[in-house]
């Protein structure tokens, strides 16, 4: 998570990260029943998790300052969490194309390799 997002939000006057959530939330939890996948909601950031061949796969979307969204995707082992490969899949997605956007990251997670142990 990018460091100081909590503070970036309140301090400007702009509405708290945590908050710009609330317009998403419904339809990420959507796409995770669609998909199969389990949704952690954390402060100022959401993830999305399934295994597949092996491996902990999953999406990071986080807010930006400006109130789109950052989405990553990540790969581990379930021993290893701090050990993970990573790909940025989108910067600054407004949240009209997030479900695309989560989409193309599931295939991005998919095709990741796992981290070397």
């Amino acid at each position: 998570m990018r460091d100081g997002a909590m503070e970036e939000g309140m301090s400007d006057g702009k509405q708290d990260p945590t908050d710009r959530f609330d317009a998403v939330d419904s339809n990420l939890t959507v796409f995770a029943l669609a998909n199969g996948i389990d949704l952690v909601k954390g402060e100022g950031h959401r993830r999305l998790e399934w295994f597949s061949e092996g491996l902990e796969r999953g999406i990071v979307i986080e807010v930006r300052g400006d109130g789109a969204f950052d989405v990553t995707a990540l790969t581990w082992r379930g021993r290893s969490p701090g050990r993970r490969s990573e790909a940025v899949v989108a910067e600054e997605v407004p949240a009209p194309a997030l479900r695309d956007t989560l989409a193309q990251a599931i295939d991005t997670a998919n095709g990741l390799d796992a981290p070397v142990e």
